[in-house]
Formats: structure tokens, C-alpha cells, sequence
């Protein structure tokens, strides 16, 4: 069945008709960054961690209901993907956050890529380019890193977007070695984002490689996060290094996307 179903995914991506997408190439942007926050932020007890695919960008009224919402209430830091720049301001102007945003690729017009939002301030953010291409789309993906100041704390956070199983698993998996390498230096650090592991046997190598890098699977409980062809699939993950998981979920309500989002409660640094 799951063999049945990655054909018929590759299939569908091959007649798609897809036109091909232009890149942002430059290391350094364009960049997008902003703040919203109301002041400094109390001592953290614990973090509070969203990973949240809005597809297309397109839902963010829907998208800013959903993260008031518990168990969403309330996050420290929020890891978005298929965002524009405007989106992410509505969305951290509606929480009080801090802001940064880097489009990979442009999509129907659109500026298409990542941001991480959080209550606690940002710097030396940066564009991470993963290697390869899609054959279909020649889209590139990126991660977003950035150093959040938790109660004066250094935490690294990289809100990422791998590519889709057309890519081939051995090139994504390459994406994913790419930020566990960039992360190589950081104490605490956090990975989340769009793995897209809708293809068979995807799951346990990227837990592989994060393992061997020191990260725990953080939102293990968190299931069923997007889907294929009809089938509930995970999709999402959040990873953590030196920052104990306490909990973790998929949000059930309303998300206005084709992913739901996943939570993860970290122990503070």
C-alpha cells in the first residue's frame, strides 16, 4: 500500500504541469525582519515551540485564530513555512512577536519561504540554501536560522522546508545533513519545520541523522500532521537539542492549510 501510494504521488507531481519557479539565491536575502513585541519578556519557565505550514501563505486570518488558540496560546516561538513577508507581519503584529522572514523561491507570483516568530528577540538570523533542485519546478528550499534570546540565553532556532519526496530521498536527506552541520557548534538549538516524509521508509533516516547530531525528536506525539492522496500522514516534526520535551501535539482545530500545526513544550534553557 504505502509503495502503491508513493507511485501514485510521483505520478501526479509528473503531470502537474508545473512551470518553473524563480530562486532567491543570494545568501544574504532579501530579508525581511521586524518586531512587534511589547517589552521584555519575564523570566521562561518553559518554550513553547509551533511549527506551522500555511499553505501558500494564503489563510492568515484563520492562521493568527488558530494560534490563540490552547494549546497554541501563547508561543514562544513560532516556525513558519510557504509565508510571505506581509503575512508574517500581520500574524506577528496580532501576537506581539519578533519577526524574521527569507523567501526561497517566488510561486505564483508570490514570494514563497520561511520566518520564525518569537517573544523572545532575534539576531544573527541568516538564509541557509539546501542543496538540489526539484526536477519538476527547479525550486530551491532553505532553513532560516536565527539566535533567540531566552532570558539572556542563547538558543538557535531554524525554521526549515524540505523538499518532496520527487526530489529523491538521498537529496533530501543531504538537505537535512545541511542544517544538522550548520548546527554543529550550538548548546541548545531547535530544528523545525515541513519534512515532507509521505514516502516509505523517509521517516527513520531523518530521525537517523538527527539522532547522530544530538536531537531528540521533540514532538513525537505530534501525528497525522498533513496528508496524501487522502491518507493521514506526519509530515512536521520539531528537534531539539538540550532542551527537554515535556509535551507535544497537532493542533485539531481550524489551520487553514493542508498541514495541521504541531506544538512541542520545551524546558527552558
Amino acid at each position: 500500500m504505502a509503495q502503491s501510494l508513493l507511485k501514485l504521488w510521483l505520478v501526479a507531481g509528473g503531470l502537474c504541469g508545473c512551470t518553473l519557479d524563480p530562486n532567491y539565491l543570494d545568501p544574504v536575502g532579501p530579508r525581511f525582519a521586524g518586531s512587534h513585541a511589547a517589552g521584555p519578556q519575564a523570566p521562561a519557565t518553559r518554550l513553547l515551540v509551533v511549527s506551522y505550514n500555511l499553505a501558500f501563505g494564503r489563510e492568515v486570518d484563520r492562521a493568527i485564530s488558530a494560534l490563540q488558540q490552547p494549546p497554541m496560546a501563547g508561543a514562544d516561538l513560532i516556525l513558519m513555512q510557504e509565508m510571505d513577508s506581509a503575512g508574517v507581519d500581520r500574524i506577528a503584529a496580532a501576537l506581539k512577536l519578533h519577526w524574521v522572514y527569507y523567501p526561497a523561491s517566488i510561486k505564483m507570483g508570490r514570494d514563497w519561504g520561511n520566518a520564525i516568530l518569537s517573544r523572545w528577540p532575534l539576531s544573527e538570523d541568516r538564509k541557509l540554501l539546501l542543496p538540489h533542485a526539484d526536477p519538476y519546478s527547479n525550486t530551491r528550499r532553505i532553513a532560516v536560522a536565527a539566535r533567540a534570546d531566552v532570558g539572556g540565553r542563547p538558543v538557535l532556532v531554524y525554521s526549515t522546508h524540505i523538499a518532496t519526496p520527487a526530489l529523491g530521498l538521498g537529496a533530501r536527506l543531504d538537505q537535512i545533513q545541511k542544517i544538522v552541520d550548520d548546527a554543529a557548534g550550538a548548546t541548545a538549538a531547535v530544528i523545525g519545520g515541513d519534512f515532507n516524509t509521505g514516502d516509505p521508509g523517509s521517516r527513520d533516516q531523518v530521525l537517523e541523522i538527527m539522532r547522530a547530531g544530538r536531537f531528540a525528536w521533540a514532538s513525537d506525539h505530534a501525528k497525522d500532521s498533513g496528508s496524501r492522496l487522502g491518507f493521514r500522514i506526519t509530515l512536521d516534526y520539531v528537534f531539539a537539542r538540550d532542551l527537554a520535551a515535556s509535551a507535544s501535539g497537532t493542533f485539531a482545530g481550524d489551520a487553514g492549510s493542508d498541514h495541521q500545526p504541531v506544538w512541542v513544550e520545551l524546558a527552558a534553557p
